[in-house]
């Protein structure tokens, strides 16, 4: 777009300004813009030629505060004014090409001038932001933050306080070490390698290139040396989960006891008392990264944050756990190897949906899959009270058997022949195709599979919800079943809302699997499990949708996943 004449104008006295020493910061961001375009910078150099041709005509200099740059004015006033001695003495045309020359030396002049003073203001400019800003945000989640509050891009000074009511948010410093902040908390920072945590945790992600990160809390100094580690600060201790390398856990002096090095899968307890004690490591605890919608990460931060939360079992770690969140125990999630088959196979992880998660893959034989095959079962017995909601979110890989009979199994417990707890299943469908399956329960062994509307397709991640309302004197429960297909970005849907004969026994929770009449290891799930969350009530389908559309917003829709290339065999 051609400049304007008030644009032409704005230029010139832009230039005028910076020349005489009166131009702002503001001056040369405007100065950056107009001279962008074409027609700009050529104004621009005509008018610093005519500049120069003027201020060389009336035998003046420009008011330039550097002396080195004054004196280099004043010997190019020298030099042009002995060319004029001798001017007398050549032609007209040798003396035009000479005030020609001449001109173009002041402008270049002219230009260099402009320039150092430049660059010296942005360089000034950098070095007193640098001195002031320590880190930079650089990722929210449900974060709630009290006056004032910080978004992506919003600048960390040192003396600033950060109070974080609720969600997560992170920062980077100028030298790449990164900080998560998990609320409730209240972090000071102290400088550039150091912060305050006066409660709450944070996860310390140091850069390669730096050492020493100093977290201090009211209990103890944590130095870190060259790694990553967790702190959570309460009223009456401080924690330190070291994930990776090493941290220096200082403290007052106290019997002889300076402080202790703690290395990864290591985690230490001080009190108020000054005293070191050593604690189960919980370090799959903290949240390491900010979630992104459209992940499992972001469903597990709504489900850990409900107040309803009962059980959580994930494949983050090496050794899968279920975490009960009302006791605050932890049992192992160990893969089931059946009945001798697949001696030869170990247990498989992989990416899980929105790529921030971790999956467990279960596996079938291609022959005799209900019997042969990989799943996963609580070391521990579940105890399932009469009124509860289990989610799973799983991938069906299609059926790699030819039985019509086959059976996939994604949640169940077993108490003896008859009473059995398929709470959620999978059968071949009524096409018979092995890239297709229902959704089934059974909770009684003398009754038939109750299938509900939930159709699978192989290759598609969904969730599934199941409801569950126990009448132990009637012996029946009722069951409400949703279903949504995350790889096609579809809606919640409910496939199965009445009552079926049988309650849910306790015992041994399968996960990908169930157990036969003789209570044996059967019935794998062909596809890959990622989280399952249990809440100790009927939730409400407003609750169920709000953490779905988490898995679903702004996540890039999964193509379907071919059947594996190499199934498992007997």
């Amino acid at each position: 777009m051609p400049m304007n004449s008030e644009e032409r104008t704005a230029l010139c006295q832009l230039v005028d300004a910076l020349v005489e020493g009166r131009g702002t910061e503001e001056d040369v961001r405007r100065l950056e813009e107009l001279v962008r375009t074409p027609e700009g910078r050529e104004l621009y150099i005509e008018y610093l030629l005519l500049l120069g041709e003027l201020h060389w005509g009336t035998g003046g200099l420009l008011d330039v505060p550097d002396p080195r740059m004054h004196a280099e004015f004043s010997a190019i006033t020298a030099d042009a004014c002995e060319k004029r001695c001798s001017a007398d003495r050549v032609k007209v045309t040798r003396r035009l090409l000479a005030w020609g020359l001449v001109g173009m030396a002041t402008a270049l002049s002219l230009c260099v001038v402009l320039l150092w003073r430049w660059h010296a203001f942005r360089q000034w400019e950098t070095t007193r932001q640098q001195g002031s800003q320590v880190a930079t945000c650089v990722g929210t989640f449900e974060a709630d933050f009290e006056t004032p509050g910080y978004t992506v891009g919003s600048p960390l000074k040192s003396g600033d306080v950060v109070r974080l009511r609720s969600g997560l948010a992170a920062w980077r410093d100028r030298h790449g070490t990164t900080w998560t902040l998990e609320g409730p908390a209240t972090l000071q920072i102290d400088e550039a390698q150091g912060v305050t945590l006066g409660a709450g945790r944070i996860v310390v992600q140091l850069a390669p290139v730096c050492r020493d990160f100093l977290v201090k809390t009211p209990h103890a100094r944590v130095v870190d040396r060259g790694t990553r580690f967790a702190v959570e600060v309460t009223s009456e201790a401080t924690c330190v989960h070291v994930l990776a390398g090493k941290v220096a856990l200082q403290l007052p002096r106290l019997d002889g006891e300076d402080g202790r090095e703690l290395r990864k899968g290591e985690a230490a307890r001080v009190g108020p008392d000054g005293r070191v004690v050593t604690i189960p490591w919980h370090g799959d605890r903290f949240w390491t990264q900010i979630p992104k919608k459209g992940s499992v990460t972001a469903w597990r931060y709504l489900a850990l944050h409900d107040p309803h939360i009962w059980l959580l079992a994930d494949f983050e770690q090496e050794t899968a756990a279920l975490y009960d969140r009302t006791s605050g125990r932890t049992c192992a999630v160990l893969p089931v190897r059946m009945r001798g088959t697949f001696s030869d196979v170990s247990a498989q992880w992989e990416v899980g949906y929105g790529g921030q998660s971790q999956a467990a893959r279960a596996m079938r034989a291609t022959r005799d899959g209900n019997s042969g095959g990989l799943g996963w079962q609580s070391e521990e017995p579940v105890i399932f009270p009469t009124r509860f909601t289990a989610e799973i979110i799983f991938r069906f890989d299609g059926w790699p058997d030819e039985s019509p009979e086959a059976v996939g199994s994604l949640l169940a417990t077993r108490q003896d022949a008859d009473r059995c707890g398929f709470l959620l299943a999978a059968v071949r469908s009524e096409t018979g195709h092995p890239s297709e399956a229902t959704l089934v329960h059974l909770l009684s062994a003398t009754e038939n599979w109750a299938q509900t509307r939930g159709r699978l397709i192989a290759g598609h991640w969904y969730l599934g919800a199941v409801i569950v309302r126990i009448d132990r004197d009637q012996n029946k429960s009722h069951i409400s079943t949703y279903l949504q297909d995350l790889t096609a970005h579809g809606k919640l849907e409910k496939v199965f809302d009445g009552w079926v004969s049988g309650t849910v026994p306790s015992g041994p929770l399968g996960i990908g699997k169930g157990f036969d009449a003789r209570l044996a290891h059967a019935y794998p799930f062909p596809g890959a499990i990622d989280d399952v969350c249990f809440y100790n009530k009927e939730m409400k389908e407003e609750s169920i949708q709000r953490r779905a559309d988490f898995l679903i917003s702004h996540a890039t829709p999964a193509g379907a996943i071919p059947l594996p290339n190499q199934t498992p065999e007997e």
